[in-house]
């Protein structure tokens, strides 16, 4: 199974403040999530806010798999996995990190934050360099369901996880992908069903260069993109998604402005099914190696009982995301409701963080978590910050 770090944390169980946190924690039990309920115009359904105390989940063993090592967006991530930990009032018994790429720094990072959730972060001391299939085989509890989740997730909406879950175990896909906002297919999927609006770059101040200044929001224009620059073609490696900073810019914000107007759900397109057009193809007739990105997916144990273990090591996400379910003549499918963030593909990244304010957008909304969660759940104990490396 999983090995565990042991620290000596004070325990106060007669303090008021042990008491008050119980209480907190109780109340938290139902999470506010959102849903989609349609209207008259189809560009203007209302998302209604429910309470979901996760009842039907309660006895299922639920973890997340984080591949680890850039503590910098891990500062923003892990204010969405404290959220989801069962002793929060979330669905995740467990957050597993995967250690993949990371400097003394980022380990020294992930030490204090499991010192902050030393019941529920683990960190595999036990696992041995290797190929990528050192990873995946860190999921070995029979019965148990996973979520892989990549360390540059910065936004998981509210009950995301638990909907994932749900699909999983109506047992229709092999594999359950969130909604994810920059993806490799996705991305498509939403402009088709017109959830990214035509949003237009800020203007330059006067008296300064593009280079000089940082994008802040961009400027809602109209309801559909017309724009024939920012096309995103339905194909795996699509230029505009996979090479361009401007066009991951733009997913980013349609979905930064949609949680502003409170229309985020419009993202959700219901289920979408990567192999509706079969196996290492799509309608196009181009042929490709992945059928669609694994950043952030719903599995189980016991899916990989006949996996090919050497194709994992050598490309786990053409595994993940082809191989493994043509193989078992299953699909994969994204779950509409459950939307989440993927901040960058390597090609993306320099641009983005050079041109935009995305990334300090995302992490102010993630701090509006961060102290939810430290009044609620940890004695008013902020996170440690992985951005600034405060130690």
């Amino acid at each position: 199974m999983y090995t565990h770090l042991r620290w000596n944390v004070p325990v106060q169980p007669n303090s008021s403040a042990g008491v008050l946190s119980l209480v907190l924690v109780l109340a938290a039990a139902a999470v506010p999530v959102t849903r989609r309920v349609a209207t008259e115009d189809p560009l203007r359904p209302s998302c209604v806010t429910v309470e979901d105390p996760f009842e039907d989940l309660r006895d299922v063993k639920i973890y997340a798999l984080v591949y680890y090592g850039r503590r910098t967006y891990v500062d923003i991530l892990n204010a969405y996995l404290e959220r989801n930990l069962r002793e929060n009032g979330g669905v995740l018994d467990g957050v597993i990190f995967a250690m993949v790429k990371y400097t003394m720094e980022d380990m020294n990072y992930l030490v204090m934050l499991h010192r902050r959730n030393p019941k529920s972060y683990i960190i595999p001391w036990h696992m041995q360099g290797g190929a990528w299939d050192v990873i995946w085989r860190l999921a070995d509890q029979p019965g148990a369901y996973y979520i892989k989740i990549d360390d540059d997730v910065v936004y998981i909406a509210d009950g995301a996880i638990a909907e994932m879950i749900r699909e999983k175990r109506r047992g229709r896909f092999l594999f359950v992908s969130a909604n994810v906002v920059n993806h490799g297919i996705l991305s498509a999927v939403h402009q088709e069903t017109s959830a990214i609006p035509h949003l237009v770059k800020p203007p330059i101040p006067e008296g300064q260069t593009p280079q000089e200044q940082k994008l802040g929001p961009w400027i809602f224009k109209s309801d559909l993109m017309t724009d024939p620059k920012y096309r995103i073609e339905h194909t795996f490696y699509s230029d505009c998604v996979w090479r361009r900073w401007d066009c991951a810019a733009l997913v980013h914000e349609a979905l930064l402005w949609r949680l502003e107007q409170n229309s985020a759900c419009l993202f959700d397109f219901g289920i979408f099914d990567f192999h509706a057009h079969g196996y290492e193809t799509m309608h196009d007739g181009i042929g490709r190696s992945i059928d669609w990105n694994d950043n952030f997916f719903a599995f189980q144990h016991e899916d990989f009982d006949d996996i090919d273990w050497e194709g994992v090591a050598t490309d786990d996400e053409r595994q993940m995301s082809t191989l493994h379910p043509k193989q078992r003549g299953e699909h994969a499918g994204a779950l509409g409701s459950a939307i989440i963030a993927h901040w960058t593909f390597s090609i993306q990244e320099k641009g983005l963080l050079a041109n935009t304010t995305l990334l300090e957008r995302y992490r102010a909304r993630a701090e509006i978590i961060m102290q939810e969660n430290a009044e609620k759940f940890y004695f008013g104990e902020f996170q440690p910050r992985g951005h600034l490396w405060e130690r």
